[in-house]
């Protein structure tokens, strides 16, 4: 299994997320990036913002309930792109699964 992971930030939501890039079966998933979630949460205690926030996880969650189908990381990018996310934004790294 070719995998490959990398980290952003939601250009609409402002989430922190991780992309899944499964080389082998031709698609992409998303994650919410709990660790960074659980900081940014911890930071915005007590600020009039952090509903709104609250509610853009809630956006971001219906993201990560679906498969995206791609054939190549050129179509991961453009797939991207299409989300905000800039290329020169991302740095995939391949995981080793057993």
């Amino acid at each position: 299994m070719n995998l490959y992971k990398a980290h952003i930030v939601h250009p609409s939501t402002q989430v922190p997320l991780i992309v899944y890039f499964n080389e082998s079966d031709g698609h992409v998933t998303f994650e919410k990036d709990q660790e960074l979630l659980n900081v940014l949460i911890e930071l915005t205690e007590g600020l009039p913002s952090k509903e709104r926030f609250i509610k853009n996880m809630e956006l971001a969650s219906n993201i990560c309930q679906t498969q995206y189908p791609v054939s190549s990381f050129k179509e991961v990018y453009e797939f991207l792109a299409t989300l905000g996310v800039k290329k020169n934004d991302l740095s995939f790294q391949q995981l080793f699964v057993h």
